[in-house]
């Protein structure tokens, strides 16, 4: 198992290279919206991989209680200072690969994880099992996941003569080094009906929604956010393709929502 720590090395330039970023933001209010048919002002919401807290952030503004979680103490302490004047808004250091029994009960009206955070594991029926416990009944669970089939990725990287990163993906599982100190993380790419599988016992799926089928991933946002034109006319043709489920498996990302089962 790799180390907790090897992400605290992307908490501080995290914001600047990828939340402020135009993309990032644009998608992320996409996911807030998903979020505000859910959960309102004094219902409990359970966060896992808070990053540096811009969920929580937004979340806790409108009231609702937040249980925030990362793997990275680093992420965790960012998160903690964007959120100390909310007293709604709570913390714990949660590890993914390594569930805890004893910790973090609720019982929650939903929980949510945004931009790959579930990716980190591989086996995602133990993670449901998990959440089943703690999840009210008609509670929703939403994951932002990265899709195994990014044309997009594909597509750029194989122009810049990258073929092993154009089809990183592909075989369901990467690797991954952000802290050339710690060992490389296994990022894994669940097909939809993967997840869908793992959850069914406790869960039915709600709603599919592609994230970033015209829209690129981050390694080419800088391509499309210095040409404002074109910016917009992939935000337009995004919110069409977010209508249309079947793009799920091919954009960089997938929003997927489960009900907890009475």
């Amino acid at each position: 198992m790799s180390s907790p720590q090897a992400f605290d090395s992307l908490a501080t330039a995290y914001d600047q290279t990828f939340s402020q970023s135009q993309i990032a933001r644009w998608l992320r209010g996409r996911v807030h919206a998903r979020l505000a048919n859910y959960w309102r002002e004094g219902q409990s919401v359970l966060e896992l991989g808070s990053g540096t807290g811009e969920d929580t952030l937004h979340l806790g503004g409108r009231g609702i209680h937040v249980t925030a979680t990362d793997v990275s103490d680093a992420m965790l302490d960012i998160a903690r200072q964007k959120t100390q004047e909310l007293s709604n808004v709570t913390f714990e250091r949660l590890d993914l690969r390594d569930l805890p029994d004893d910790k973090l009960l609720g019982p929650y009206d939903g929980v949510f994880a945004n931009f790959g955070v579930v990716n980190c594991i591989g086996d995602w029926s133990q993670l449901a099992q998990w959440l089943a416990k703690r999840v009210k009944p008609g509670g929703i669970v939403a994951f932002g996941v990265m899709s195994r089939f990014c044309l997009w990725e594909s597509a750029w990287h194989l122009l810049h003569l990258q073929p092993r990163t154009a089809f990183r993906r592909w075989d369901g599982v990467s690797t991954f080094q952000p802290d050339p100190t710690q060992p490389a993380i296994n990022i894994y790419y669940p097909l939809v009906r993967r997840l869908r599988k793992d959850f069914h016992n406790e869960f039915r799926q709600k709603s599919l929604t592609p994230m970033g089928f015209f829209l690129p991933p981050s390694d080419a946002f800088g391509v499309v956010e210095k040409r404002p034109r074109l910016f917009a006319l992939l935000t337009e043709m995004e919110e069409l393709a977010m209508q249309r489920p079947i793009f799920a498996s091919f954009a960089d990302h997938y929003w997927i929502e489960f009900e907890r089962l009475p």
